[in-house]
């Protein structure tokens, strides 16, 4: 598919970072943060896209085929991202689907293949958070006791430094507060399961000012290939990566801090999510009526933004549980690579991800 690169008539340097949202997607979030969850599983308003074939009259009419992108692209991406190893099973062209009223809100169902779902959670989950240069949500009020980092490894050894190596609640490696007493100490499960909000790659995203800097820190090479051999019109220079646990959501906010104006590509893996999208305003007319959209987001699925819904309001109003795939579900076992030390390591994290959501949004932040 010729994914557009035009920018945004509308770029974010219109747009006020501080601004209050809507009430309307406000009480839209709210509305899904507090609904039953059988009442939530046959909503006809929120949309699952991996359902296509079973859309109400409605839903047809709220979305169009856009496209898709071939199975040989994604194989060559996917290789690229696992350094040349085959992917082990076949795969399929993946749609791309668009909403009529939301131009550029576009999404990519099933995008990303089980095997290189497990890859890239270990990727993030395993080299990425053990490398001090990436931010994470704890280090202004915790000295973090990062994992020695050897030597960079063949693709078999790629994962040899890991928070998840050492036991869940061993006392000789705890993270220690700054400012002890407003703060206690915490072992590695209190960290990894709890506490661990977000972390940044490449160019680094400081959330009081809700900005980017120019720094030296390397967006992930791998991780690269794989946006751009999805999306060649994205050069990735950010991530940011959101960690979601069951009861978790994130607020309604927009991406304004953007000097560049190209698309943003947001993958998915873990839990599913419940996105929502609004445009307009609370006592807006024709196209500045208020008017939302949400999304069932599965593991594997990619949400593409472009043009004007680059700058939309949206949060992800609801994480769901018991929903994460059997095949990534008891990870970190299952980790590529993993040597028989580090499996029985693993084994005591059993299941980490049966209780997460990782959202992975990678963007261009300079033209």
């Amino acid at each position: 598919m010729d994914f557009t690169t035009a920018a945004a008539e509308k770029g974010s340097q219109y747009q006020d970072t501080h601004a209050t949202p809507p009430m309307f997607i406000q009480r839209e979030h709210w509305r899904y943060q507090t609904m039953r969850r059988a009442e939530l599983d046959n909503n006809p308003d929120v949309v699952d896209l991996s359902n296509w074939h079973s859309f109400t009259n409605e839903q047809s009419q709220q979305w169009k085929s856009a496209g898709s992108i071939s199975s040989a692209q994604i194989k060559a991406a996917c290789e690229a991202y696992s350094d040349g190893v085959p992917l082990g099973n076949s795969i399929q062209d993946a749609p791309v689907y668009e909403h009529r009223e939301f131009p550029g809100l576009q999404v990519v169902p099933g995008l990303l293949p089980p095997e290189t779902q497990v890859l890239f959670t270990s990727c993030l989950m395993h080299r990425d958070l053990a490398d001090p240069s990436h931010k994470i949500n704890l280090q202004a009020d915790y000295n973090i006791p990062y994992p020695t980092r050897l030597a960079q490894s063949p693709h078999s050894q790629r994962f040899d430094s890991s928070f998840f190596h050492r036991d869940r609640s061993a006392v000789d490696e705890l993270l220690i507060p700054k400012v002890p007493d407003k703060q206690k100490p915490l072992n590695h499960e209190q960290f990894l399961f709890s506490k661990l909000r977000w972390l940044t790659l490449g160019e680094q995203y400081d959330w009081p000012t809700r900005s980017y800097a120019r720094h030296a820190t390397p967006f992930p090479q791998d991780l690269s290939k794989l946006v751009t051999g999805l999306f060649p019109h994205i050069r990735p220079e950010s991530g940011v990566v959101l960690m979601y646990s069951t009861k978790d959501f994130m607020p309604v906010h927009r991406d304004v801090s953007e000097q560049c104006q190209r698309a943003l590509a947001s993958f998915s893996v873990g839990l599913d999510g419940i996105f929502i999208v609004a445009r307009g305003e609370d006592d807006g007319e024709g196209d500045q009526a208020p008017r939302t959209v949400a999304i069932k987001v599965r593991s594997g699925d990619c949400v593409h933004l472009t043009g004007e819904a680059r700058w939309a309001w949206h949060a992800m109003a609801r994480t769901i549980p018991g929903t994460c795939p059997s095949f990534l579900g008891d990870w970190p076992v299952g980790t590529p690579g993993a040597t028989a030390e580090e499996t029985r390591a693993y084994k005591k994290w059993k299941g980490y991800m049966a209780t997460k959501r990782i959202n992975v949004s990678c963007r261009q932040v300079w033209d």
